[in-house]
């Protein structure tokens, strides 16, 4: 039968009414047949063709207010009509239907019903070139205004429909953004059903992921959970917007796949000087079939990051007509692995990474840093080895600048790999936390023990004008020990269980929005203004000791190798990194202060092994066995444990092992810091 028959048949006046019906392939239809009142009591039915003599689908008895029989369901209201359903749909399914009351000893009373089934994705393809955006955005935008209300679409219809749309090119694509959003959200939202309860459904394609969430009047749910896809999630007070919604709500939560790569960071404006990309997959929130769509609260929005990179600052936008704007977002939290959004509308949301370039540092000064610090930690390997091999006086302790060597030989180069592997680490939270946590306790113990270090110096000099042999002055080594590593130790447990999140920040460091940075800059602080309290008195006692002790013209070269040891000592003690407060407003204080801290270690294995005469007696003793000539076996033997005048005055005593000899007393060092004088002949 054509449509033009049907059609005609429909206006014959015997039939109560007739109604036009479209519905999808796999899909459903539900159909309202009215009727008088009066006829509440009777059988109601449903059956194809022509009326009488139609074949019937699916019938009520006068006892009956709902039947089904196999795809066809009828339910009757008693209130003057029943609703029949059709489920899976199909082409053949198409054709006239009557809606009727089964009225006894009369004529029945009937609707005709006039059902159109469509292939919407056959004849998209049968309409539009697969690569014709602008084809299928208007088969899509015809099919949306077309009367559709007693029909929802199919997910296999859906998905067809979507794909068709999200794999034309993407060129295409890009200059019809805005379009192609709003038909995607459109076409989704056909998958919308009505509930008295609560249902949830999900959707998979080639192109998206879909969710959607619906509660009704009668529904059981007190809270709810955010609904989650591969790489998203959603939390939304939906119970919220359903009160203000008669108490009803739907919402679809959409994540595009490969949009990114359409709707690229090109499209966001950030200004000179900054570069930007896409670090995530595109997302829509959608209210469908809603009037009231105000928000009683932000929606959060819990992204994946598809790429992490270090110094790379987070921005979540919303896709506004053509370009992405940041307007009523906000991050609220982040991590190497996800960012939270906080919106307070619904849109088409995306995360955009910044990297601003004008705070970057000088890769000239990285390589100068780089360099620096080989050379550091050659000399503090030597350093190390001579402290560990060489025989020593037994009056000399090395416990204070062997440790600090030791930690300075494991800070330096886990901080130099941290930062140039950055890139691979900072994504593994738990890595940079971890590698966090060690710098700070390696760097910890680098000032403890330099503070240590000093003040045994102290305690060394500050008798340079008593003579009280054998009088002992420091701490034992054990003592030292449990300094040394304990205070460090202390202030990383109580940092880790005051502020467990402080750890990893994008330089896998201390983070300083909770200001945990302060658990180390405090007790560095206290230990560089306490060094240089130290090194000023031990100068101010050295100078005025010298000056008292020497005044003819002899000491001028003594004079110079003392003031080059002293300086050195100031190096060792750390002194100079007080200069790191200042370094960042200039360029040569920025280059003073990466030269000065990276050589503590020359500074040690200069002042402590090679300008000391016993460690440069053993290196040759070293040589004559090992070396070339290697007519000798054994290692370094020890030597005497005093040094001369003539020694002394040519500079080869070790200022900073805390011996220091002037003209008319010899101080010698003893264990533990402790010193002894005794005339020289």
């Amino acid at each position: 039968m054509t449509a033009l028959q049907i059609l005609t048949l429909c206006l014959i006046a015997a039939v109560v009414s007739c109604i036009n019906v479209k519905g999808f392939v796999g899909g459903t239809v539900k159909i309202k047949c009215e009727y008088d009142t009066s006829y509440s009591s009777y059988a109601k039915y449903f059956c194809k063709g022509q009326n009488p003599g139609c074949q019937d689908l699916v019938r009520t008895s006068t006892q009956q207010s709902w039947v089904k029989h196999g795809r066809f369901s009828l339910n009757d209201s008693s209130m003057g009509h029943f609703t029949v359903q059709m489920t899976n749909l199909s082409l053949q399914d198409s054709g006239m239907y009557q809606c009727a009351v089964d009225i006894y000893l009369s004529n029945d009373q009937y609707t005709e019903i006039n059902l159109v089934v469509n292939d919407k994705a056959r004849d998209l393809k049968e309409t539009c070139k697969e690569s014709d955006v602008a084809c299928i955005l208007q088969f899509l935008n015809e099919m949306e205004q077309e009367a559709y209300e007693t029909a929802s679409l199919p997910l296999k219809e859906v998905s067809s429909l979507l794909d068709s749309l999200l794999e034309a090119p993407r060129e295409s694509l890009a200059s019809r953004g805005e379009d192609v959003l709003q038909s995607s959200e459109k076409l989704v939202s056909r998958l919308v059903e009505p509930t008295h309860t609560q249902s949830h459904r999900n959707l998979s394609t080639n192109t998206t992921e879909v969710g959607i969430l619906s509660i009704g009047t009668n529904t059981t749910l007190a809270t709810l959970r955010p609904l989650v896809q591969s790489d998203a999630s959603l939390g939304i007070d939906l119970l919220g917007i359903a009160q203000n919604n008669n108490g009803a709500a739907s919402v679809v939560f959409m994540v595009y796949k490969d949009m990114q790569e359409v709707l690229n960071a090109s499209f966001f404006n950030t200004g000179p000087g900054h570069s930007t990309s896409a670090m995530s997959n595109v997302v829509s929130v959608v209210l469908p079939h809603i009037l009231n769509k105000t928000l009683l609260s932000p929606v959060n929005l819990t992204i994946h990051l598809r790429r992490t990179r270090p110094k790379e600052k987070p921005s979540c936008v919303y896709w506004n007509v053509s370009a992405w704007i940041e307007d009523g977002c906000h991050v609220r939290e982040t991590n190497p692995t996800h960012t939270v959004c906080s919106c307070d509308h619904l849109s088409t949301f995306a995360l955009i990474m910044t990297v601003d370039h004008t705070q970057e540092s000088d890769p000239i000064l990285d390589v100068l840093n780089t360099i620096l610090v080989l050379i550091g930690l050659v000399f503090l390997t030597l350093a190390v080895m001579t402290f560990a091999l060489c025989r020593w006086n037994p009056r000399v302790s090395n416990v204070a600048r062997l440790n600090l060597c030791v930690c300075l030989l494991l800070a330096h180069p886990l901080f130099l790999l941290t930062q140039s592997f950055l890139h691979l680490i900072w994504p593994h939270e738990v890595l940079c936390k971890l590698l966090a946590g060690v710098l700070h306790f390696l760097f910890l113990c680098c000032f403890v023990w330099m503070s240590i270090e000093a003040t045994l110096l102290f305690l060394s000099v500050r008798k340079l004008r008593q003579v009280k042999p054998n009088e002992r002055a420091g701490l034992h080594w054990k003592r030292s020990i449990l300094i040394g590593y304990g205070i460090p130790l202390v202030i990383l447990v109580v940092s880790a269980g005051v502020r467990p999140d402080g750890y990893g920040s994008e330089e896998c460091w201390l983070k300083t929005e909770n200001e945990l940075n302060w658990s180390f800059l405090g007790p560095v602080c206290f230990i560089i203004v306490g060094n240089i309290i130290l090194f000023l008195i031990i100068f101010i006692t050295i100078y005025s000791t010298l000056k008292e002790a020497r005044s003819d013209a002899s000491t001028v070269k003594y004079n110079r190798v003392l003031l080059f040891k002293i300086m050195m000592q100031f190096v060792i003690l750390g002194c100079p990194w007080i200069l790191g407060l200042l370094a960042s407003r200039s360029h040569v204080l920025e280059v003073l202060f990466l030269f000065l801290t990276s050589q503590q270690g020359t500074a040690i294995f200069v002042i402590h092994c090679l300008l000391n005469t016993e460690v440069r007696n053993q290196y040759r003793t070293w040589w004559k066995r090992f070396g070339p000539a290697g007519m000798q076996k054994g290692c370094c033997s020890g030597t005497s444990g005093s040094v001369n005048l003539s020694q002394q005055a040519s500079g080869d005593t070790a200022f900073s092992t805390h011996a220091i000899t002037l003209p008319t007393l010899s101080l010698r060092p003893v264990r533990d810091g402790t010193v002894s004088w005794g005339k020289i002949d």
